[in-house]
């Protein structure tokens, strides 16, 4: 399967703006919608616009076309809604669709099961990205950003185990084996509990460009976060993906103005200083030390 996932809006064309920002908020869910639907072994193409986007007609068209071009089964689009200046209460969380399909309903259910008001799906034919991707397609509102109550539990949820619903959602299973109702122990899966493909690829490049001189054994430790070279905006090459890779953004290699934006709000996100160079303190967060 095959799904197209954007984050709303860029900053020259920015969202809603309250108790949180949309803009801040969408890309980091989106972020994490991506990684758990490739935990669950789920083609995606991040086909969130460039920040160099200047026009409303371009932003909502890049993803569209990238979307359509692609051949995707699925279009998400991840938006936070916006209603009044200000709001004391609950308004919910809700999914417009060009027309109401079970995967929606999961994803809006889903959602709901988190605590939000379910406002269930909404019919919106005449969205441009409802009514101009080519597969069917959802707008997910993940609440608004104006609400105390709704703000206060996105707060309290985190975006993480937003997107990880979401994700979970569209593809109706969950990326934790444990959770599945069968939990039989395999007492033949030895020390590998540590043990993290990404890392492992990271410790091999970091060793091929000569930053380091480690054991490539894919478990993260100190040897692992001396031996990540500092990147900002310009670097290229395969260590740019793999941090891209992690961002859960698209992986080119080239360390541009959205890689730039992604680094930021994940230092945001994780209390580090954003200023969207990933330095030790940023690779150690994404090392998980």
């Amino acid at each position: 399967m095959k799904i197209a996932v954007r984050g709303g809006h860029c900053p020259n064309v920015p969202g809603s703006s309250a108790l949180i920002d949309e803009l801040t908020e969408d890309r980091l869910v989106k972020n994490a919608v991506i990684k758990y639907l490739k935990q669950l072994g789920i083609n995606v193409l991040d086909v969130t616009p460039p920040d160099t986007t200047s026009t409303s007609s371009s932003d909502l068209s890049y993803g569209v076309n990238e979307a359509n071009n692609w051949g995707a089964d699925l279009f998400v689009s991840i938006h936070f809604n916006n209603a009044y200046s200000s709001y004391n209460g609950a308004l919910g969380t809700e999914v417009c669709v060009y027309s109401e399909y079970d995967t929606a309903k999961r994803v809006v259910n889903k959602m709901a099961s988190l605590g939000f008001k379910n406002r269930g799906q909404k019919v919106r034919t005449g969205l441009y990205e409802l009514r101009h991707t080519s597969m069917k397609s959802m707008i997910v509102e993940v609440c608004f950003v104006e609400a105390t109550e709704d703000v206060a539990l996105y707060k309290k949820l985190g975006y993480d185990k937003i997107g990880k619903t979401i994700a979970e959602a569209i593809v109706n299973s969950s990326t934790n084996s444990t959770d599945s109702t069968t939990p039989e122990p395999t007492p033949s899966s030895p020390p590998t509990t540590n043990y993290d493909s990404w890392v492992a690829r990271l410790q091999e490049e970091c060793n091929k460009q000569g930053f380091s001189n480690q054991k490539v054994d894919g478990i993260a430790g100190p040897n692992t976060l001396n031996g990540c070279p500092m990147l900002k905006q310009g670097a290229r090459g395969n260590i740019t993906k793999l941090l891209q890779e992690k961002l859960g953004i698209s992986a080119d290699g080239i360390f541009g103005a959205n890689t730039k934006a992604a680094v930021i709000s994940y230092q945001k996100a994780n209390g580090l200083s954003a200023d969207g160079i990933v330095g030790p303190n940023t690779w150690k967060k994404l090392l998980g030390l």
